[in-house]
């Protein structure tokens, strides 16, 4: 064997695999191959690759080895193929078979715990993430207090962020894919900032004039609200522009929204002076199935986003799915959007709130929404459709009068 072991060595190389041996009339028969699987092969079937080494006192048969540039191969064993795909499925069989009786096993020992795991995978949630939630329940819990566990931990597993921005005032652009409702948060978030410190705090700035209507249902919220919109070609105007950023004031910017393959290198506040304070958030819709949010948010990491506002929760079927992505990354919720009206379906995230979503569990009372909202929401109720009609000013008796109200302009100011 040390003999035949050396001439398979010398004809076939150091990555040479001796594959099976035997006594043939005396001689000593070995089966070998190359390591990659390129070739394998027998003295007696193909003359090539096989090194037999007779008994003591016989001379040893062998053939010759091909160079590696005379352009020639060895002649492939198809039996040999099959056998090595017959192998790679047989092990990937035992590996399923392992999987599946340790999962039983698992069950078998904490059946309670493998009920959790069951309801949650019926939710939404992956396998993963439902058995790492079930795996801290304990067996002599009830099912009450089993539940009430998993929803504690799956609430405080949700990364939340409140950023200072909005108190402090800067530039907070909306970045994200098309059709997740930029636009539209971004006039929620300026109707919240209306509120709270005026309409004189903020400034809309949209650089998305490719699509249709979208400079349009700006304007008309900015008309309605009494706000400030400027329209701009490139992020230098907007860099020209950041010295309205100072004493609190909030310049809210919409972007374009872009496909995951086409998202820049570059961050839309490359090269801005340190000063100036500006953020940009993520806007994803709860509705995008778990694959295509992951590659949402691997393709705009590049613009650097620090918090995510999660929109569509009434129209997600399961989220789940949604949050079992959401918990593998690092950026924390801020806000999410829950319906159509534009002031009272939008909310700061609350983990308790979003995990009782998820797991289609009963909600607490809706917050009664203030005659300021009321009067908001009928006011904005066109807001959606403004992009096929144009809005009139309207003279309400709690608001006052919306009037001199200009076209807007490429890097001019709408104003009241």
């Amino acid at each position: 064997m040390r003999d035949a072991m050396r001439q398979v060595r010398e004809q076939q190389g150091e990555d040479a695999v001796i594959l099976s041996s035997r006594r043939v009339d005396g001689w000593l028969e070995v089966v070998a191959a190359l390591e990659d699987g390129d070739a394998g092969v027998s003295e007696r079937e193909q003359q090539a690759a096989v090194n037999a080494v007779h008994a003591p006192r016989e001379a040893p048969a062998s053939a010759s080895r091909p160079s590696p540039g005379s352009g020639s191969a060895w002649p492939a064993d198809p039996e040999l193929a099959a056998m090595r795909q017959e192998l790679r499925d047989l092990r990937s069989l035992l590996t399923r078979q392992h999987s599946d009786n340790e999962a039983a096993q698992w069950a078998a020992r904490h059946p309670l715990a493998a009920e959790c795991k069951a309801r949650l995978m019926d939710r939404g949630f992956s396998e993963s993430l439902a058995r790492s939630l079930a795996g801290s329940i304990l067996d002599d819990s009830t099912v009450e207090q089993a539940w009430e566990r998993l929803r504690a931990r799956l609430s405080g597993a949700i990364a939340t962020r409140h950023p200072d921005i909005l108190d402090e005032g800067g530039v907070l652009a909306l970045v994200g894919p098309t059709g997740v409702g930029k636009t539209t948060t971004l006039a929620r978030i300026a109707l919240r900032q209306i509120r709270r410190m005026g309409a004189d705090s903020v400034t809309l700035v949209t650089l998305d004039t490719q699509r249709i209507g979208a400079t349009r249902q700006l304007q008309a919220f900015a008309q309605m609200a009494g706000v400030s919109l400027r329209v701009l070609q490139s992020p230098r105007e907007l860099r020209d522009m950041t010295a309205r950023a100072e004493d609190g004031h909030l310049i809210l910017v919409d972007t374009a929204g872009q496909a995951p393959s086409a998202v820049g290198d570059e961050s839309l506040f490359a090269g801005w002076p340190d000063h100036v304070r500006r953020e940009s958030w993520l806007v994803v819709s709860a509705t995008t199935q778990a694959a295509a949010l992951r590659r949402v948010l691997d393709a705009f990491r590049k613009t650097e986003p620090s918090a995510l506002v999660l929109t569509k929760l009434d129209e997600a079927e399961q989220l789940g799915e949604t949050l079992s992505v959401l918990l593998d990354q690092h950026l924390g919720l801020t806000f999410v959007s829950d319906g159509q009206r534009i002031a009272e379906d939008f909310h700061r995230v609350e983990t308790g709130d979003l995990t009782r979503r998820a797991l289609g569990e009963e909600r607490g009372p809706a917050r009664r929404s203030s005659r300021d909202e009321r009067w908001t929401d009928a006011s904005l109720a066109e807001f959606s459709n403004a992009g096929r009609n144009a809005p009139s000013p309207r003279r309400t008796q709690d608001a006052g009068v919306l009037e001199m109200i200009h076209p807007v302009g490429k890097g001019r100011y709408a104003t009241h």
